[in-house]
């Protein structure tokens, strides 16, 4: 080889030389670089893996196929696995129980929006609550979660906290309403406490005035009769005189009596078939001579005829009713006219009384219908009474399922009305039909006995049955009467008292009827407070007569009864 073709050659191998420790220094430079940026990684990933660790929240990252990359502890307690059991494996097989749930819902949604989704739930199978933050990235999810049922029962506890505040602060709420309405009512009861005091104290003073009045009439004129060389006339001014007191103390009586009844609950309904004609037929005849003294015009307007005069209620309380409603008419009409009537639909009957008296003062058409209430209650009124017979007519007419106004006329004066239930006549039985005829001889034939221990009472009542004939015998107590009765058959009449020693008048009609069912018992008594009539009828009397016993009326009663035997023993079937 020549000399020049040798050095070319090794110009080319040194060359080469060169480039190769070149291209090394690049490779070894480029090497330690990546030895540090793998280093770096390393130390990174070390850091990002200690930072997962040591993480509060649990975190797992999951690939685009559903497999486990990574899983820190706090991940691996909750799940209840370690993390080399897990990393690997497929989410799904891994935890089938979880396929359906809200996690599983969230987790397919995030992968395939690539949206983060946040959301919290009861996860069933590890029995806690979880709050997720899933978050997609290029290689799958990543997620972090933590355990929140703690703070789940901590809410609830406030939750039901708040509710039993909320609830016990609408108690409070309402106990202060509560508190306040009794407030109200017991300043309204106080008031009212007040006013009926007042009220009381009005009526009693009223009524000692409404007793005495009378009182000192029948003694005062009782003692000027005492007095030699009356005249007749004179002797019959002061007889008028004691009977009118003696009415007047009568009727206050009674309405005290009605209230007593009323307030204890011990006034009872008797409903029968009843006349609306002869109801208001019988008021007008009493109360006319009375209306005729004061010039008023007493009229009655009734258009019912037939049977639409007959309605199904209590007789005696639709007596009263119009009884106090005529009275109050005729106290404060001093001329004038006073008109009774009634009208009926298919359901009610309405009563009303109209006057063309004073009129009432408007403001006061509920009052006057309360107790011991009057339009005027001051010492200086023009007119007498307790105050307590329009309180008894209102009574009266709730407990027959009605009601009751009153109203000032459009000219003067005032009118009452009050409207009860009614049946219609088709539904309403026959009542007995008795003969209206006896003869004198008949009722002065009569054999009485009259069981009655009071003197005066006994002394009375034989003065008045002496138009009966003189067979009258007496019986002090109820077994004389049963005695008596079981020596004298033919006794037609026994007038029997209720109150008597030995035996009372009930337990003496029980034996009487033992052996005697024909003979005539008519009870009386000045019991007020029970339902004598019917408990009389009860045990076996007849008929019933409240003292103080009036004279036309213990005559029309026996006449009565008497008629009402004679007809029963005439359409007697034989047997």
């Amino acid at each position: 080889m020549d000399r020049k073709n040798l050095n070319s050659r090794n110009t080319d191998c040194y060359k080469l030389q060169q480039d190769y420790n070149s291209l090394k220094q690049q490779f070894d430079a480029i090497t330690d670089k990546n030895q540090f940026n793998e280093n770096k990684i390393n130390h990174i990933n070390k850091k990002l893996t200690e930072s997962l660790e040591n993480m509060s929240d649990a975190f797992v990252a999951v690939n685009n196929d559903w497999e486990y990359t990574f899983v820190n502890q706090k991940a691996a307690q909750m799940i209840g696995k370690k993390p080399e059991e897990i990393i690997g494996k497929t989410v799904w097989v891994s935890f089938p129980e979880a396929i359906g749930t809200p996690y599983h819902k969230a987790w397919y949604k995030a992968m395939k929006t690539k949206k983060q989704i946040n959301f919290e739930d009861y996860y069933a199978p590890l029995q806690i609550w979880i709050e997720n933050r899933i978050i997609p990235s290029k290689e799958g999810l990543v997620v972090f979660f933590q355990d929140i049922t703690q703070r789940k029962l901590d809410e609830q506890k406030t939750e039901d906290l708040n509710t039993k505040l909320k609830t016990r602060n609408r108690e409070l709420y309402q106990s202060i309403i509560q508190i306040q309405k009794i407030n109200t009512e017991l300043i309204y009861a106080k008031e009212k406490a007040e006013e009926s005091d007042y009220l009381k104290s009005t009526f009693l003073a009223n009524m000692s005035h409404e007793i005495r009045t009378p009182m000192n009439g029948i003694l005062g004129f009782t003692e000027l009769l005492k007095e030699p060389r009356l005249t007749g006339v004179e002797q019959q001014e002061y007889i008028k005189v004691i009977e009118k007191s003696g009415n007047r103390m009568l009727n206050i009586i009674n309405d005290i009596v009605s209230i007593s009844k009323l307030e204890s609950g011990q006034v009872n309904l008797s409903l029968k078939k009843t006349s609306i004609k002869d109801q208001i037929q019988v008021q007008y005849d009493f109360f006319k001579l009375e209306a005729e003294q004061k010039n008023i015009e007493l009229i009655i307007n009734n258009s019912l005829n037939g049977n639409d005069c007959f309605i199904r209620t209590d007789e005696e309380k639709i007596n009263a009713i119009l009884s106090h409603l005529l009275k109050n008419a005729i106290k404060f009409t001093d001329n004038g006219s006073i008109e009774i009537g009634c009208f009926k639909n298919d359901t009610t009957v309405t009563f009303y009384v109209k006057d063309s008296g004073i009129g009432i003062n408007s403001t006061k058409l509920d009052l006057i219908f309360e107790r011991f209430r009057q339009e005027d209650d001051s010492l200086n009124r023009n007119y007498d009474g307790a105050g307590l017979g329009l309180y008894i007519a209102k009574s009266y007419v709730n407990l027959l399922g009605g009601k009751i106004w009153a109203a000032n006329n459009t000219d003067s004066g005032a009118i009452f009305y009050f409207e009860v239930p009614c049946i219609k006549s088709h539904e309403i039985e026959n009542d007995l039909q008795i003969p209206i005829s006896i003869s004198a001889n008949e009722t002065q034939k009569l054999k009485i006995l009259v069981a009655e221990d009071d003197s005066i009472s006994l002394k009375f009542i034989s003065k008045i049955l002496k138009i009966f004939g003189e067979n009258l015998l007496i019986a002090r107590n109820g077994i004389e009467a049963v005695n008596l009765c079981k020596k004298n058959p033919d006794i037609d009449i026994i007038l029997m008292d209720i109150q008597m020693p030995v035996m009372n008048g009930y337990e003496a009609i029980k034996k009487i009827r033992e052996f005697n069912e024909e003979v005539i018992i008519i009870t009386q008594s000045a019991f007020v407070f029970t339902d004598e009539a019917e408990k009389a009828i009860e045990v076996g009397g007849n008929g019933y007569i409240s003292k103080p016993i009036n004279k036309n009326q213990l005559i029309d009663h026996i006449n009565k009864e008497i008629l009402a035997s004679r007809y029963k023993s005439q359409t007697k079937i034989p047997s």
